[in-house]
């Protein structure tokens, strides 16, 4: 199976080149490496130069976001199976590809996903621990989803659904998500281990001003999507959440 990895990135030079070295270090042997980039002017386009001949596929020029980078990296791949790995993100070791393709296959499942730690962006300390074997289709009506960076996802549920609506800031994902998961009954797979490591800071969790923008996009993508809930019930997003914090990850590789 050949998975295409999508890394969206803009003047992010610290940490590119470890989320590009995540990537290229697969055991998997059929990877299909994209890098979008917004036009970054920080030296960043110098780094993933110093990798230029792993990467199957660089693109730089101005975007309106993240979302219409991450498309464009869809539009570019052309593989069976899309996975995104963003540029803060790191796979959580390199054996993450081969495993999600095997519980794929297994399952034959169009879409997959795991578990994932949120870390300092400092001392590398584990913060949260997104985890995701409880999740059922109901969740989404309190604005939570599985962890869009461990997503692997068949390359044919974008041509029926669509790609990411630009029109959101953050909830880009969400919506896509509760697209497929509500337009019909997908064949989907959990595998039981955790495959990313993200830096604490990103666009979705960085603040209580972001959070109110989420909140806002997910109650608009909700009703787009004519899936009944209320602003108030994701409150209940923040009572899983604080179990995030307490509950301490396994070391596991198992599905």
């Amino acid at each position: 199976m050949l998975v295409s990895v999508i890394t969206v990135v803009f003047n992010n030079y610290k940490y590119i080149g470890q989320a590009i070295k995540s990537v290229i270090s697969q055991e998997h042997a059929s990877v299909e490496y994209i890098v979008i980039d917004g036009g970054s002017t920080d030296g960043t386009i110098d780094v993933i130069e110093k990798y230029r001949e792993k990467i199957s596929v660089f693109l730089t020029e101005p975007d309106d976001g993240i979302y219409d980078a991450l498309n464009k990296g869809i539009g570019l791949a052309t593989g069976d199976t899309v996975a995104i790995l963003h540029s803060d993100d790191l796979f959580y070791d390199n054996h993450v590809v081969s495993d999600m393709v095997n519980r794929m296959a297994v399952t034959d499942a169009e879409f997959c996903f795991s578990d994932m730690v949120i870390v300092d962006i400092v001392t590398d300390k584990v913060l949260r621990y997104y985890m995701a074997s409880y999740f059922s289709r109901w969740m989404f009506r309190i604005g939570w989803m599985p962890p869009h960076p461990t997503c692997f996802i068949k390359r044919s549920l974008f041509d029926e659904f669509g790609l990411y609506p630009v029109k959101y800031k953050v909830a880009g994902d969400f919506d896509f998500l509760v697209r497929i998961f509500y337009g019909r009954d997908i064949k989907w797979a959990y595998l039981n281990r955790i495959t990313v490591k993200m830096r604490q800071g990103g666009v979705s969790n960085s603040g209580w001003k972001s959070k109110k923008i989420i909140a806002h996009e997910i109650s608009k993508s909700l009703k787009d999507n004519q899936v009944w809930s209320l602003p108030l019930f994701q409150i209940g997003r923040y009572f899983i959440r604080l179990l995030e914090f307490v509950v301490k990850p396994e070391a596991k590789r198992t599905n």
